[in-house]
């Protein structure tokens, strides 16, 4: 186990593929990381502003595929490996929103100091596209 690693996620959503004007949401946090039999574990906790205990997060990922699991007030379970459209939720105190993810593009990069992820991803709701995705991952020692 690796404590105290940098966590910086950095996501970028568009309502269609054309659109330039996006805002970032970047979180930028400590965290742990294992690696076991070439899969990776990531834990780290993110506060929301409105919330009083922190949502942990796990990221399991090896150089094919990542998994997502958040637990509490806001949860969800979401994967990502190209090509491949999986059923995904997130629930928040507002509510249940059940989706789908189709990845178009995975990448993971192991280097001296950490590593490196990047992901793009098409979010559907009820068969209608909901958002164009990029979220990517850095993790450094």
């Amino acid at each position: 186990m690796i404590n105290n690693v940098m966590v910086k996620v950095v996501g970028e959503q568009k309502s269609n593929r054309d659109e330039s004007a996006v805002e970032p949401i970047e979180l930028v946090t400590n965290g742990n990381l294992h690696e076991k039999n070439g899969i990776f574990y990531l834990k780290y906790d993110e506060y929301y502003e409105d919330l009083d205990k922190p949502v942990k997060n796990l990221l399991k990922f090896d150089a094919d595929s990542l998994s997502f699991t958040k637990k509490g007030d806001v949860s969800s379970e979401m994967s990502f490996k190209v090509g491949e459209t999986v059923d995904a939720y997130y629930s928040t105190p507002a509510g249940f929103i059940p989706m789908s993810i189709l990845t178009e593009g995975y990448q993971m990069e192991k280097t001296d100091t950490g590593v490196n992820i990047a992901i793009v991803y098409i979010m559907d709701y009820g068969n209608d596209c909901l958002s164009f995705n990029v979220l990517r991952i850095s993790v450094e020692q």
